[in-house]
């Protein structure tokens, strides 16, 4: 027997399809609770089933090895038509089951409990239901268990739904920053052209260059594509490769650094650090040079990450070590958001900016 449409059908299956969930892969999460069922209920057969306008399918599945069925073999749209549980001890003796293909069929289905999945204004996008080839009856504790354990897969869902929104938004708010940096660089650009005074072209030249070194972590970061978790070999290479332009052309970059995995905030603070050595060699180190080398270096040293920027250049004058520019400002300010300490050791040619931090995977 089919299932009658609930009233608010039409809302019911916007919604489903608003979670963008049918057809997806499995997930581990989802398995979880379905195996829990299983257990809990003592039954071979559990499912997240999901009920759209002619199919239902199965998100998880233990026991059973298709991905789901026609609308008319689907015992959870009846489960939908009812209340907010279903619970048919013997398929064959009741009249919306006993024809269903699942009972009659190789499957032999012969007992059916179903906890609804809805959302916070009741309404249902299918249920986590389990079925026994025997006529079986659910204790109390299953009962609610079951009801429990449907809540967490609809919390699941929800959760799932929340974090691709988060992500879109992510990428929306990354290509917005992007837009808006370059913008600013291209009217600082302008007001430098038409500005006369050589000390405000100074200056507004040095303020396009931090843009210009905000902008290349920003897309670095962007690039990552990783999350939370930012592989800072890979990191360090694209941060590398950006600031890199700002190098005279026969200027080699060399990059040899251990794997290491930070949050994005410490990838940031390490990528600003790197992007604020290489700028400040950029300027100093290769003046009135067309050729030379810069060295990128970082190896994991027991709980600890050494990373050195090297340049062949004259070495780093001692009144730019204490602190009160403002690019070693910004160096020391990097550092501490690591947790690290920040080095300029000295060496018997080249200069070197050195950041020692606790890495903890």
């Amino acid at each position: 027997m089919k299932a009658s449409l609930i009233e608010q059908e039409e809302m019911r299956l916007a919604l489903l399809r608003g979670y963008n969930i049918l057809d997806t892969a499995p997930e581990e999460g989802f398995d979880d609770i379905t195996r829990l069922a299983a257990e809990i209920c003592e039954v071979p057969i559990a499912l997240i089933s999901l009920v759209d306008e002619d199919r239902q399918w199965f998100k998880s599945k233990v026991g059973l090895e298709i991905d789901g069925s026609d609308i008319t073999d689907s015992i959870c749209a009846h489960a939908i038509a009812g209340d907010d549980y279903l619970e048919v001890t013997d398929t064959t003796a009741d009249p919306r089951t006993a024809d269903n293909n699942f009972v009659t069929g190789e499957d032999s289905i012969r007992f059916y409990a179903g906890a609804l999945l809805e959302d916070d204004k009741n309404l249902p996008l299918g249920t986590l239901c389990v079925l026994d080839k025997k006529p079986h009856q659910l204790n109390d504790f299953q009962r609610r268990a079951l009801k429990v354990l449907a809540g967490q897969a609809m919390r699941q869902i929800e959760l799932r739904k929340a974090l691709a929104d988060a992500e879109v938004l992510r990428k929306e708010v990354d290509h917005r920053v992007k837009n808006s940096l370059q913008s600013l660089e291209a009217l600082i650009r302008i007001q430098i052209r038409s500005e006369k005074s050589p000390e405000a072209r100074a200056a507004l030249d040095t303020i396009q260059g931090r843009l210009s070194t905000i902008s290349s972590l920003h897309e670095a970061l962007y690039l990552t594509e990783t999350g939370t978790a930012v592989d800072i070999a890979a990191f360090l290479k694209k941060v590398a490769h950006s600031t890199s332009e700002q190098l005279p052309d026969g200027v080699q970059v060399n990059i040899e650094v251990d794997q290491a995995h930070l949050s994005s905030r410490s990838a940031s603070s390490v990528g600003m650090i790197v992007n604020e050595a290489m700028t400040n060699a950029a300027k100093y180190a290769y003046e009135g040079r067309k050729r030379g080398t810069l060295d990128l270096r970082g190896e994991r040293k027991g709980g600890f990450y050494h990373l050195s920027c090297i340049d062949d250049g004259p070495g780093i004058p001692k009144d730019r070590t204490t602190g009160t520019g403002l690019g070693m400002r910004i160096l020391l300010a990097a550092a501490q958001q690591l947790g690290g300490e920040l080095e300029t050791p000295e060496r018997e040619s080249g200069g070197e900016i050195k950041i020692v931090w606790p890495v903890t995977d």
